[in-house]
Parts: structure tokens; sequence; C-alpha cells
């Protein structure tokens, strides 16, 4: 880490701190795991790699049970604004999905999202099928959590959802409300293209 800091290679040093933070968590040491994953954070936002800040703030969302709603909210932003890999999208999806309140109404906007990226960013993806599964599960459960048991009402209730004019507003508002203050970065700063 030091060589990485004398040739100034910000992004390979907030590789090494997220490394570190992992063995750390693999030790049991969750004090010194979140505070190596923050500087990871703090590095990847100076350089903006917003990729890779995705996977430390769901490390973080994962690791830290006080704050982790808050992390799982901020790296899900980035995906709707970033080009994220789908996979780890729907992982992120289904993290902030579990830790949400039952028959909150973030489950069935969570669900959406899923589905919409999956037929968005899906095609050609060697594991297509099974996160439409996962996708469909959570709206689903979301479905079921609201009390919807016939198959009519999941399908009147569905086209509701799947609106994005509808879904991907409200994500966005529910995420920012999730975080509140309590952003990690810049957001004005995050552009399509990264």
């Amino acid at each position: 880490m030091e060589i990485q800091q004398q040739i100034g290679d910000v992004k390979g040093k907030a590789t090494t701190l997220a490394n570190m933070a992992y063995w750390a968590g693999e030790t049991g040491d969750k004090p010194k795991q979140l505070e190596l994953n923050l500087q990871a954070v703090s590095a990847l936002t100076q350089v903006r790699a917003y990729s890779n800040l995705v996977t430390v703030l769901s490390n973080l969302g994962v690791a830290d049970e006080s704050n982790g709603l808050v992390y799982l909210a901020q790296a899900i932003w980035l995906t709707l604004n970033i080009q994220a890999p789908l996979g780890q999208t729907i992982r992120l999806i289904r993290a902030l999905y579990n830790r949400v309140p039952q028959g909150d109404e973030l489950e069935a906007v969570l669900g959406a999202t899923a589905i919409f990226f999956c037929s968005r960013r899906g095609e050609g993806h060697p594991q297509l099928k099974e996160l439409q599964e996962d996708s469909f599960k959570i709206i689903l459960g979301a479905a079921s959590a609201q009390g919807i048991e016939t198959q009519e009402a999941f399908d009147t209730w569905y086209v509701q959802q799947i609106d994005p004019e509808y879904f991907l507003p409200r994500l966005n508002q529910r995420l920012e409300e999730i975080v509140g203050d309590g952003w990690l970065f810049d957001r004005s700063q995050v552009s399509v293209s990264e």
C-alpha cells in the first residue's frame, strides 16, 4: 500500500483497503473491517471509481448492522446511474429487499426494478434465467406481503407496479429518504458513462 500511495495509485490503494477489510471481517474484527471499507470508499470516491464503489458499499451494507441499509441504498442508487453488472445489481436489490420491513411498499418497487434490469441489461447474460427467477420471487414476495392472493388481483397489481414512470422515480425517492444526509459520495459527480 505504501508503494501505491507513493506512485499515486488511489484505485489500487482502495482495492488493497477493501481486501484488508475482507480479511478483517474473516477474522471477526468488525470495527477494523468497517474502518478499512470506509477508507476504501473515500479513495474510490476521490477517483470516481463508481463501479468499484458499488462493491465496497455492498460489502459495508452486509457487514454493518446499524448502517447497512444506508450503504445498500447508496449502492443501489449507483447501479441506477452507472452500468453495474446485472448479477451484482440483482444481488444488491435482494439484499435491500431482505432488510426492508415486510409489507413496505419499497419491496414491490425493488421487485419491479429487478425485473426491469433483467429486461434492459440481461440480453446474453449467462445467468439471466436465474436472475429473472429471483427478480420474480422478489415481486411475488412483495405481492404476498401486501395481501394479494388471487391471480387476477396479482395481474392487475403487477401491471401497476412495472411501469418505469412510476417505480424508478419512487425508488430514487425512497433511496434518498433512507440515506438522508449519510451520502459517502457527491451524487452530482456520477455520470452514466462511469
